[in-house]
């Protein structure tokens, strides 16, 4: 008699195999982008709460005073929010290959061959979204020309976007 060795994973991810295509990709993009700014705005509201309820309104007028540039407060706002971003898609790509976008339209983040991706891939893709972004879009709506419908960002990164479903254990 074998043993059999129980599955860690109550749900199993299969790929279907079929590249995604444009549209659902730009819809899974639009959700994370939406679920971004819910947590941006959350968040400022969470701290503004903080500041508010330990009446600590003072030592922030104080660093205004301090900083007195609001470039200075500009920076350091979009440099959190930057780094937040980077840290959302890759640390989603690199854990279980899809962002909670992607999820809910059955989409998966994979290498060429299939397998998981690392973080520094994940990073690589984040950072080719700009290559892919900075000539009017084009290396987005490659996905469209491309018979593997993979964009700029995937070739770069060595990744592709494919449907997958979920299938319990027995």
């Amino acid at each position: 008699m074998a043993l059999t060795t129980p599955p860690t994973n109550p749900l199993e991810t299969t790929l279907s195999g079929k590249p995604a295509g444009f549209f659902t990709r730009f819809e899974a993009f639009v959700i994370d982008l939406v679920i971004l700014s819910i947590v941006q705005l959350v968040g400022s509201a969470f701290i503004q709460t903080i500041i508010r309820f330990f009446r600590l309104t003072g030592l922030v007028t104080s660093l205004q005073t301090y900083l007195e540039n609001s470039t200075v407060d500009l920076v350091v706002g979009s440099a959190v929010m930057t780094l937040f971003v980077i840290a959302y898609f890759t640390f989603f790509w690199t854990l279980v290959g899809f962002t909670p976008g992607k999820a809910l339209l059955g989409l998966k983040v994979v290498r060429k061959d299939g397998a998981k991706i690392s973080f520094f891939r994940s990073l690589v893709r984040f950072f080719a979204y700009w290559v892919s972004a900075i000539p009017l879009f084009l290396g987005f709506f490659w996905v469209l020309w491309d018979r593997n419908r993979r964009g700029w960002h995937d070739k770069i990164a060595g990744t592709q976007v494919l449907y997958f479903s979920k299938k319990a254990h027995k």
